[in-house]
C-alpha cells in the first residue's frame, strides 16, 4: 500500500530523469576530458525520444488518446526505458580525427545542469506535497 503512494508515475519519471541527468553529465565530462585524445569519438546519451515513445505506447495499448501524461493516470508505473550511450561518428575537420567540440560540450553540460536542477526541484515539490498530505499541514 505504501509503495503505491510513494511510487507514483510522476515520482518514477522524476527518478528516471535524475538518473539520466547524472549519466549524461558523466558522458559529457568524459567527452571534455578527451578533447585532445586523437581518434576519440564523442558520445551522447539517447533517452528522451525513447521515453516519449514508451509513454505514447502505454496509452496506445489501452486505446487511450494521451494528450498530456498528467491528465490520464494509467495503471502501472513500471517504465522500462533505459538510456543508451551512443558513439557518434559524425564528421570531423580535425587532423587527429577527434570530433569533440569543447564549446558544444560546455553548452550541453550547462543545459543538462539546468534540466537536472528543474527535475530536482520538481522531486522536492512532490515530496513536500506528500508530506503535507500525510501530516495534514501546509
Amino acid at each position: 500500500m505504501l509503495e503505491k503512494i510513494l511510487e507514483t508515475r510522476t515520482h518514477v519519471l522524476l527518478n528516471k530523469a535524475m538518473d539520466v541527468g547524472t549519466l549524461r553529465d558523466d558522458v559529457i565530462a568524459d567527452n571534455i576530458a578527451n578533447v585532445s585524445t586523437p581518434k576519440f569519438k564523442r558520445r551522447e546519451v539517447i533517452f528522451e525520444e525513447k521515453m516519449k515513445k514508451a509513454l505514447e505506447g502505454t496509452a496506445d495499448q489501452l486505446g487511450l488518446n494521451l494528450t498530456n501524461y498528467r491528465h490520464i493516470q494509467i495503471e502501472g508505473n513500471n517504465i522500462d526505458v533505459e538510456p543508451e550511450v551512443r558513439v557518434l561518428e559524425d564528421l570531423t575537420f580535425r587532423n587527429d580525427e577527434n570530433n569533440v567540440d569543447i564549446d558544444n560540450e560546455m553548452a550541453k553540460m550547462t543545459k543538462n545542469k539546468i534540466n537536472y536542477d528543474a527535475v530536482s526541484r520538481s522531486m522536492s515539490n512532490e515530496i513536500r506535497l506528500l508530506r503535507m498530505a500525510i501530516t495534514g499541514r501546509g
